[in-house]
């Protein structure tokens, strides 16, 4: 008698309640929501670093064909500003557009030059990377001459 009421008690109690069955649905969903989140930030984040990556390609290849031109070249003559180092506006001693159609990117350089900075002899060379919308992402690079 006392089996058949265990029996009894089993079969009527057993597997998962519904609110059982909503709460693990409810974790479960919160789960993959921040999994999908991470995913989603983590897309854009690597998007970010390429960017970054071809615009220090983009320094290299700049920064090494300035150094390789003589000092006295039209593409490193000074404007007689020397606090114009920093400019990176439309009136940058010089501009120019790098683009590479394999790598999909297009930068734009621009590059201001103090000549006897930091000491006599010596031109300083600001590289200014700037790409995006408005230009507003940007990194820059000094190349250091000698006169």
């Amino acid at each position: 008698m006392n089996n058949n009421k265990s029996q009894n008690y089993k079969k009527f109690h057993a597997g998962f309640t519904l609110v059982e069955i909503l709460v693990s649905i409810t974790v479960l969903t919160l789960g993959v929501l921040a999994v999908s989140q991470m995913t989603l930030i983590g897309t854009r984040v690597s998007s970010i670093n390429k960017q970054r990556i071809y615009a220090r390609v983009a320094v290299a290849r700049v920064f090494e064909n300035l150094n390789n031109l003589p000092s006295s070249n039209s593409l490193l003559v000074d404007d007689g500003d020397p606090n114009d180092l920093n400019d990176m506006s439309t009136t940058a001693d010089y501009s120019q557009i790098i683009e590479d159609m394999t790598a999909n990117y297009r930068y734009q350089a621009r590059w201001n030059i103090a000549d006897n900075t930091p000491e006599a002899n010596l031109k300083t060379i600001r590289i200014h990377i700037l790409w995006g919308a408005n230009r507003k992402h940007h990194i820059s690079s000094d190349l250091i001459k000698r006169m």
